[in-house]
């Protein structure tokens, strides 16, 4: 096989895309976001080591900046993955620079705003009690969308832990709230076992036909109860830590960071709560 020849493209993807899932234990969704990337290059049939045809063709298409430097590396890294398994020609291929994006900081929940929120929750359903268990235990311990999904029923401990697979299937071990196991337990309780069936295996979460929570249906959970994105509340999370007087190091390791400097924005985001707080509070603030 060769990618020069259009007819291998599609089995050379295949070869590419179990690579990432088997050996790199990469995530469902971010095999899928690889397969779209290279898939979407591939098909407008341009020269494998020039990309200025390609950030054009981003750029007229209103692509955001974020999404252009994910499928710079997601194309980058597939054409060096068949450099090396002899797909193609050792070419040298120009690498371009990640665009340099907006600094941003994260959106952050008050203290006071996520507690009466969780503590108002609506518990007379079988989708409130669910609904409740997620949201304490995002807040509690600052979990991904996914994380949450692929939760098993024993990854819930009685010593007040969830184990945790991270992105590469990297384990982590963290701490729950009271709260969050009291909520957690009445769902299991109460409410998992009324809509279980031969779909749902061990998981955790379901849904209302007994099969896994999938991401897609979390985010919908969120931004309905909440009225934002699950990420803000892991946000509000690890913030919340910070200016509780938690370390840096510490935060990274619940969030499952694996470069502290992803972890750095979170002192940005406490600094600016401080100003804030010390110009409420200060007479001449």
């Amino acid at each position: 096989m060769n990618l020069n020849n259009k007819s291998d493209h599609k089995d050379i993807l295949g070869k590419y895309l179990s690579h990432l899932k088997n050996l790199k234990n990469y995530s469902d969704n971010t095999i899928n976001s690889y397969r779209f990337d290279i898939k979407q290059f591939l098909e407008l049939d341009l020269s494998f080591n020039d990309f200025s045809k390609y950030l054009r063709f981003l750029n007229e298409n209103n692509y955001s900046k974020s999404s252009i430097n994910r499928k710079i590396t997601s194309i980058n890294s597939f054409l060096d993955w068949c450099i090396k398994n002899n797909f193609i020609e050792d070419l040298v291929i120009k690498k371009v620079k990640s665009l340099k994006l907006d600094k941003k900081l994260p959106s952050v929940l008050t203290a006071n705003y996520i507690n009466k929120l969780l503590d108002e929750l609506p518990t007379s359903s079988f989708k409130d009690l669910r609904d409740k268990a997620i949201l304490e235990l995002m807040y509690s311990s600052g979990l991904r969308v996914s994380e949450v999904s692929d939760l098993k029923l024993d990854n819930i401990k009685n010593n007040k832990s969830v184990k945790v697979f991270g992105k590469g299937r990297k384990e982590r071990i963290l701490p729950i709230t009271n709260r969050s196991l009291n909520a957690i337990n009445t769902y299991v309780l109460n409410s998992r076992q009324n809509i279980a069936n031969d779909k749902s295996s061990s998981y955790l979460f379901l849904g209302v036909r007994g099969g896994k929570l999938s991401d897609r249906e979390i985010r919908r959970i969120v931004k309905f109860r909440v009225g934002t994105f699950p990420h803000s509340i892991r946000h509000t999370f690890a913030t919340h830590l910070l200016d509780g007087g938690a370390d840096l190091r510490i935060v990274q390791e619940m969030l499952g960071h694996k470069d502290p400097s992803t972890t750095q924005i979170y002192t940005h985001v406490s600094k600016k709560q401080l100003k804030i707080k010390h110009k409420q509070s200060h007479p001449r603030g």
